[in-house]
């Protein structure tokens, strides 16, 4: 393990080096498979011996430049800053089921759908990424656009870059067995930087149940004390290398009785037992600056009642407030059957917005969410100052890792 003295040093030498690199692409792309922000512990760690590209501690002028900002900004503009979507999305485009249903290219359709959907970020699954020339070409249309590029990278099976073979990347073991999680995530941020991503939907803060459970081997282990130690090491190299991390999934899905990707998943557990065991991740995250947590479609009937996590004030309270979170929360993706076999696009946005999200990760349907939304703003339901502290906490982020 690195000193911390070390650790400092290890971005700019890498990034150095990165700098001094050339990467040749395969000529032939194949078919891809598939509590605070800005804390004590984030200003004691951030300093001048920091490469010049890493996140910024904000100004005391940075509130007004927000400020400035969002009272710029339209209020289709405002809505559609509340969602990260795939880009099939923006097209309209159902669910792609092929490789030649994902987006690959920059077309003036999509360029277009930009201009009328300026959404917080886009997301990209391993059919969109064919060869590194392609995929940093995609997305340099978004990142030039200042929106969030995002990704699962978490090491093991969860990857949509390690796993295909024209990248020249390491593959890591997943979580539960690796050692060293800063050296992965290290390796993992300098390679997502150099393809344009800026955002990871990672490290998982779950605690497995033995290593096993839905969770499983995603887990750090089923320690908590283990588990905390390494989410703190690998919110440090996230940070350190300039790509954005988001803790998953709370409130914890490593005791849910099943998979929300398809189906209701509840844990039957209350908010002191929680709070004794699964929150204990999410604590230690928080409290090393963690920008982003994600909510995941669990049910908690003690606390939530019939609701997942992702549409219940309740739980949404619980991470804002009891936990002290002050960063961006987002939702787990939209598209999963916890969500779509119980509610529909716009009923489920407005919820998971009201309930207390700042961003709506892919809704089932785009333009079904922003006319829920803009109705409920219409109709005084959501307020517009209640969006305009949503988008507050986003562009906090977006200054902080340079964006």
């Amino acid at each position: 393990m690195f000193s911390t003295n070390w650790r400092k040093l290890v971005p700019i030498v890498l990034l150095v080096f990165l700098c001094s690199c050339s990467k040749t692409p395969a000529d032939i792309p194949t078919e891809s498979t598939t509590a605070a922000v800005i804390t004590t512990a984030v200003e004691q760690t951030t300093s001048t011996e920091q490469p010049s590209d890493t996140p910024a501690i904000p100004t005391e002028t940075a509130a007004d430049e927000y400020q400035i900002t969002v009272d710029s900004m339209t209020l289709d503009e405002k809505i559609y800053s509340l969602f990260i979507v795939t880009p099939e999305q923006l097209l309209g485009s159902d669910k792609p089921v092929n490789a030649e249903d994902y987006v690959t290219v920059p077309t003036p359709e999509l360029l277009t759908a930009l201009d009328a959907k300026p959404v917080a970020g886009v997301v990209m699954f391993g059919g969109n990424i064919i060869n590194p020339e392609q995929i940093k070409s995609l997305n340099e249309v978004f990142s030039s656009r200042d929106m969030f590029v995002c990704i699962d990278e978490e090491g093991g099976d969860i990857v949509r870059i390690a796993g295909n073979p024209e990248f020249d990347v390491p593959w890591f073991l997943p979580a539960a067995e690796c050692d060293d999680p800063y050296t992965m995530y290290m390796e993992i941020s300098i390679y997502l930087r150099q393809y344009g991503f800026n955002l990871n939907f990672a490290p998982v803060a779950d605690i497995s149940v033995d290593g096993g459970g839905v969770i499983g081997n995603r887990a750090f282990g089923s320690d908590p004390q283990t588990v905390c130690s390494k989410l703190e090491d690998s919110l440090e190299v996230f940070r350190n290398f300039g790509v954005i991390s988001s803790l998953k999934h709370f409130p914890g899905h490593g005791a849910a009785s099943a998979d929300s990707h398809f189906g209701a998943a509840l844990v039957d557990k209350s908010l002191d037992e929680l709070t004794k065991y699964e929150f204990l991740p999410f604590v230690a995250g928080i409290k090393e600056g963690a920008p982003f947590v994600m909510v995941g479609h669990i049910t908690v009937p003690e606390v939530t009642g019939d609701l997942p996590s992702t549409l219940s004030p309740e739980m949404m309270s619980v991470l804002r407030n009891d936990l002290g979170f002050e960063g961006v929360i987002i939702t787990d993706s939209f598209w999963m059957e916890a969500i779509t076999d119980e509610f529909g696009s716009g009923e489920a946005s407005l919820m998971a917005l009201e309930a207390g999200a700042d961003i709506v990760l892919m809704p089932d349907d785009l333009d079904e969410a922003y006319k829920a939304v803009r109705a409920a703003i219409e109709s005084g339901e959501l307020t517009e100052e209640e969006i305009d502290a949503k988008i507050t906490r986003i562009l906090k982020v977006k200054n902080e890792y340079g964006i």
